[in-house]
């Protein structure tokens, strides 16, 4: 089999054809390779942020509930048994010594701490019993 000067270049460049294709398939198969390995990694990984767990009840008891930001500042406050805070002209609180039994208090505060709304407003707004 004598092969001629042209058909040997001819062939030559089909080869360099082919070698240059299976160099892009061995890239691309390693790029997907990569690709599936850092998928299943990154699967595997535990979450940044976890929840904190969710404690489902029928129900809750409580003397007072105090809604707070997580900076720690008070928004709300729903209490039994304890007294109201009344807010005086000069700026000060008053806390009355002796709270009286059995009234619920709601309070909601601003972001600067003073009392925004309170319910009952007054200790004579006692519900009839």
């Amino acid at each position: 089999m004598d092969f001629t000067q042209s058909e040997l270049h001819l062939l030559a460049a089909r080869v360099e054809k082919l070698e240059a294709q299976n160099r892009r398939w061995k890239l691309a198969g390693v790029f997907f390779a990569l690709s599936g390995v850092s998928l299943v990694l990154m699967a595997a990984k535990p979450a940044d942020r976890i929840e904190p767990p969710v404690v489902r009840a029928g129900t809750v008891e409580a003397q007072e509930f105090i809604l707070k930001d997580t900076d720690g500042h008070v928004y709300a406050r729903l209490s039994l048994g304890r007294a109201l805070a009344v807010k005086q002209p000069n700026g000060t609180y008053f806390i009355p010594y002796k709270p009286v039994a059995g009234q619920a208090a709601l309070q909601f505060f601003d972001d600067k701490g003073d009392v925004l709304w309170t319910a009952p407003t007054k200790a004579e707004f006692m519900p009839a019993k």
